[in-house]
């Protein structure tokens, strides 16, 4: 089954997906919009074989046209995404999924009855070290997770619409959802802003049932570009370093344990220092993977892993980091 896909918003991302989308064996045609004339114009030049239209409504309304690809500003999401599902149209969102709990929430409820996959392009949890982890998790290769700490920094690029939380903290959020299978109890979310009013670096923190606890540190002020992800565990711990220019995952056979000591009071603390690993996973390419989860559930009819559940439940992290951020770190429950 082969289907004819339309990506509005010929930004970063949108221009970016076009490729992808036209060797994809699953994709007999390809359509594109953006209100800047300027940016169509590039894309009729850069790729002859998509048909540029003018406006919007002619998109939809074209009963060849399957699929839409959203990459547009977040606040435009809700509207544009909203609007192809009216007009029988599967739907891949950019994250996040919208800039509110009750426009994702309507998006999810539109989707199931008009029975049309919407997806969100968690890219994150499609990223072969990622499902890696997932595996050794749900196989009890590292025990019980009792932390994870994330950091994601860089130098820019600043948005104009988002802060630094809903522009990157989420990927960190699509993870540990993905990893944990569960929302956290609670947020608290501290950040600063020095060039606007948005915040440019800030500091999250999602607390779990059983005491488990994750930390996410991002900015757009750092001199370094840093992608890592550590993994604490009651049995092995996992260190996944995107950045690392050979063996990004890495699995440790180190830790901690309590022994009983009549000699002192309370628990004693046990070390261990085994062997550490580098772990093989699968390496293609994410973007590539998200494109194809997308037509596969449309193709197969079946959920897929980033579905609008899942960026509601996103959402829904933002939101309750917003408020917390604006009452400088208070805690925020989620239950």
């Amino acid at each position: 089954m082969t289907m004819k896909l339309a990506v509005i918003g010929l930004g970063h991302w949108g221009h970016r997906l076009i490729p992808k989308f036209l060797v994809h064996p699953r994709v007999d045609g390809l359509y594109c919009h953006d209100v800047d004339a300027s940016r169509r114009a590039m894309i009729s030049k850069e790729f002859p074989e998509v048909i540029v239209a003018s406006d919007y409504a002619s998109v939809l309304a074209n009963p060849e046209v399957d699929a839409v690809f959203v990459a547009t500003p977040v606040a435009t999401h809700y509207d544009l995404a909203k609007k192809a599902l009216e007009h029988g149209k599967h739907v891949l969102v950019e994250k996040p999924l919208t800039n509110s709990v009750r426009d994702a929430q309507a998006l999810v409820e539109l989707a199931a009855t008009r029975k049309l996959t919407l997806m969100v392009d968690h890219i994150t949890i499609y990223h072969g070290a990622v499902r890696k982890i997932k595996d050794l998790i749900d196989s009890q290769s590292v025990g019980d997770i009792i932390y994870i700490d994330a950091v994601r920094v860089n130098l820019g690029i600043f948005q104009c619409d988002v802060n630094v939380v809903w522009d990157l903290a989420i990927h960190e959020f699509a993870i540990i959802d993905y990893l944990l299978g569960e929302m956290p109890r609670a947020v608290t979310c501290v950040g600063a802003a020095h060039y606007g009013e948005l915040e440019e670096a800030a500091y999250v923190t999602l607390f779990f049932g059983q005491g488990v606890i994750a930390h996410i540190h991002v900015s757009w002020l750092s001199p370094v570009k840093t992608r890592r992800l550590i993994l604490g565990c009651t049995r092995k711990m996992l260190l996944f370093d995107d950045t690392s220019p050979s063996e990004k995952l890495m699995l440790f056979d180190r830790g901690v344990g309590r022994s009983p000591d009549a000699d002192v009071d309370g628990p004693a603390i046990t070390y261990r220092d085994g062997a550490t690993e580098a772990v093989s996973y699968d390496t293609t390419e994410p973007l590539f993977t998200v494109i194809d989860a997308f037509l596969r559930s449309i193709h197969e009819k079946q959920e897929p892993l980033a579905n609008g559940e899942s960026g509601l439940r996103m959402v829904r992290i933002l939101e309750a980091a917003s408020k917390s951020l604006k009452q400088q770190g208070v805690r925020i429950p989620l239950d």
